[in-house]
């Protein structure tokens, strides 16, 4: 028994620091070590309830002093702390300042040099922790700590974006089964390896056919498993639109849902925005921090119209006005045209303006949604970007810088090999080390903003294949992914890689998001489906602004022709080095199957018989994790079968006689039914012709004959136990149903209680356990 405990206590821990490790992954800088000494001691304080009765008051007592030793552990006071009311203030203050810095933060967390923040997440680990150690040990419910503990496994799973979290995902299901399986052993009085056997086999099943769906699947269906923070646009039934983010992107993108979101008049085409993500943390895109000023509603007959202050700069234009039809979906943002100048909306809301040029609401609307807007639709031509130097406002400057080193910064960064000296002091970008070479690869010798831009654009488009099925991320960025290994993603990994490109550069980016212009069904009206969900970039020049750029294969970018995905694109720089920057149809191995040009826009006609290149690449895999699951599942009870009757061909009759005796006995046990070794032939008998109705009399004389008689056992002896162990059988799998058969295949069809099936004064108990 004391065996089984520490087996159970060394499952919960192996379960707990599996989490643990999971968890790890909201940070930059791991802080395993400090999470897994949180396990521990939430393990050693509850585990003393295994003993009795006064091991579970002590573990009451011993979980709260660990959250202590802990908290002393992972942050010692000031010297000069006096009493505990200061003790008590001061940590107070640092789990104060760790959740604003939570707060504010991104995933993942800077754990550098966050010291409250670090203590924060170890305390939160250790009292989820403990919750499961009180429901494992003080109260024995496994499955309730199990899922307690998956609340802090999932969530780091979801913020974690690499490979290792389909393993961390086969260990958790693994343990946990390891975990019910040595708290059913710490219940029943007789356990034999068979049942520990039955539970691995069970567990590593389960654990198996978890690898294969984590897996297996490519990267549109497992970033939205890998990241809540997912740009969740699940269109119908009036759903939520928000766009603060754009992982989980793809899982929009359903080539068979071709549902209608919008109708949009407009004198010109134009991607119809919503937001731009200008903070890039080295792994995905987010909104950063924004001024925003709540603009006030001016009343105007039946609507209120909203006066949007001007932006330092503008790309001229021409003042356009446009209408908007929102069908079916709420959302955080009014999506816009251009740059608007006045919004005209029914009711007075609180509508805030971004210096990113979104217009937010506080609450959202939807799901049916009008409004209009006056906007200026850039007018620009290659010849205005050309020669703008790279004078940024500081506004513009700050806010667009990335979390590593680059050229741009600095001097002692400008050749590689400083460069890559730089990259050393952070290693947790180690992912984007081959991007100096790569840039210079794309850029060359060119120095001009625009013609920076302009390379990158005509590269991704050229050299990189869209696909909305990829394989899974190998680095923790799936743009660092994007570029140096898959060469292969939809709009998000094109838009946010060139965003990448260009701040490497010293060119001021950011994402921006919302919908691509969608299909003319009128002189003015475009009708915006699902499918045309979009994101592109936008770079800054200075006296012109920000300007919009394409490098996604197969999309026409709309309005002025400053990009070279515009089909009346001119390019000023043909000459330069031999290089080719005009418009043109992307080559074959750019477009998706299904792909249309339209004169402005590309849109997604049929992708569903696209095969997803991540699984193509690995076609044996699932089956293969099939096969193995399939065959362990069929070869078990053939095993247990073939091993259980293995002596009913060989030796003489007698020996024959009773190996056919205790396959009975054990087919019996099966379905819950263990003879116990008092019972007489006779009992048994009694027991099986009353619960039955079959007569055992006439095999008992036979075996008593032989067993008691002295006499010499034949073949109609060893016949004789092997028919009536078959009709026995038959009679069991008719009076136990199909559930309880296909569980006594596996051997799990015992019951575990003690009380004892009589049938008058015969009995034949039950296998003895709880």
């Amino acid at each position: 028994m004391a065996g089984r405990a520490l087996l159970y206590v060394a499952s919960f821990v192996a379960l707990g620091a599996t989490a643990a490790f999971a968890f790890d992954g909201v940070g930059r800088r791991s802080i395993a070590g400090a999470l897994v000494w949180a396990v521990l001691v939430a393990a050693a304080a509850g585990a003393p309830a295994l003993t009795g009765r006064r091991g579970r008051l002590a573990a009451v007592v011993l979980l709260p002093l660990g959250a202590l030793l802990v908290t002393r552990t992972e942050m010692a006071p000031p010297p000069d702390t006096g009493g505990l009311r200061e003790l008590a203030a001061f940590y107070a203050d640092q789990l104060a300042s760790g959740a604003a810095a939570y707060a504010s933060d991104g995933f993942p967390l800077d754990l550098t040099t966050a010291g409250d923040l670090k203590l924060l997440l170890t305390l939160c680990l250790y009292a989820i922790v403990a919750l499961a150690a009180l429901l494992a040990f003080v109260l024995r419910r496994p499955l309730a700590a199990v899922v307690v503990l998956a609340v802090p496994f999932a969530f780091g799973v979801t913020v974690d974006h690499q490979a290792r979290a389909a393993l961390l995902t086969f260990a958790f299901i693994a343990f946990a089964c390891c975990l019910l399986l040595y708290e059913r052993a710490l219940r029943r009085r007789g356990w034999e390896s068979g049942d520990t056997a039955t539970g691995l086999v069970g567990g590593a099943a389960a654990a198996l056919l978890a690898l294969w769906v984590v897996g297996a699947l490519s990267v549109s269906g497992s970033l939205p498993l890998w990241d809540w923070r997912a740009w969740d646009m699940s269109l119908g039934g009036g759903e939520r639109l928000v766009f603060d983010s754009m992982e989980g992107y793809a899982g929009l993108l359903d080539p068979e849902n071709e549902e209608r979101v919008m109708l949009v008049t407009s004198p010109v085409p134009a991607y119809w925005r919503a937001n731009a993500l200008d903070r890039f943390d080295g792994t995905g895109w987010f909104t950063g921090e924004v001024k925003a000023v709540r603009l006030g509603a001016i009343p105007r007959g039946d609507a209120f119209v909203y006066n949007v202050p001007p932006v330092d700069v503008v790309p001229r234009g021409a003042l356009v006005r446009q209408s908007f039809e929102v069908q079916g979906i709420e959302t955080d943002y009014f999506f816009t045209g251009g740059a608007v100048t006045t919004l005209d909306y029914a009711r007075d809301v609180p509508v805030r303006v971004s210096d990113g040029l979104a217009l937010g609401i506080d609450r959202p609307l939807g799901p049916d949604l009008e409004y209009g807007m006056t906007a200026v639709a850039p007018a620009l031509q290659p010849a205005d970007l050309i020669g703008r130097g790279r004078a940024y406002p500081p506004e513009v400057a700050r806010r667009v810088a990335l979390p590593f080193p680059s050229p741009a910064q600095s001097a002692a960064t400008a050749t590689e090999a400083d460069w890559r000296a730089a990259m050393q002091d952070a290693p947790e970008h180690r992912e984007w080390r081959g991007l100096y070479r790569l840039n210079r690869e794309i850029v060359g010798e060119a120095t001009d903003p625009y013609e920076v831009a302009l390379r990158i654009e005509r590269y991704l488009r050229l050299n990189y294949r869209y696909s909305l099925s990829t394989p899974s991320p190998k680095d923790r960025s799936p743009y660092a992914d994007f570029l140096f290994n898959s060469r292969m993603g939809f709009c998000q990994h094109f838009a946010g890689s060139m965003a990448v490109l260009l701040r490497f550069n010293g060119v001021p980016a950011r994402v921006a998001v919302g919908f691509a212009t969608g299909v003319k069904v009128g002189s003015d009206e475009y009708v915006v489906k699902r499918n045309d969900a979009h994101a592109w970039v936008e770079a800054y020049f200075p006296s012109v602004g920000w300007v919009t750029f394409e490098p996604t294969p197969g999309q026409r970018a709309p309005g002025a022709a400053t990009s070279s995905a515009n089909a009346s694109f001119d390019d000023p720089f043909a000459d330069a080095e031999g290089i080719d920057l005009r418009a043109g149809p992307a080559p074959e191995r750019g477009l998706p199957r299904g792909f249309r040009e339209d004169p402005g826009l590309a849109v997604i006609d049929d992708l569903a018989g696209q095969a997803a290149p991540g699984l193509r690449t690995r076609d044996w895999l699932p089956w293969a994790i099939v096969a193995v699951v399939a065959g362990a599942l069929v070869a078990w009870p053939a095993g247990r079968a073939l091993l259980r009757r293995r002596g009913l061909r060989r030796g003489d009759p007698g020996a024959r006689l009773r190996v056919a005796l205790a396959v009975l006995r054990a087919d019996l046990a099966d379905f819950g039914y263990a003879v116990p070794p008092s019972q007489t032939p006779d009992e048994t008998a009694a027991f099986i012709g009353s619960r039955f109705d079959l007569d055992a009399r006439p095999l008992v004389g036979r075996v008593q004959a032989v067993l008691f008689g002295g006499r010499v056992a034949t073949e109609d002896d060893a016949a004789a136990a092997v028919a009536f162990r078959r009709e026995l059988r038959r009679r069991l799998r008719k009076r136990a149903g199909r559930r309880r058969t296909l569980l006594a295949l596996y051997g799990l069809g015992r019951r575990t209680a003690a009380a004892r099936v009589s049938s008058g004064r015969y009995a034949c108990a039950p296998r003895v356990g709880r």
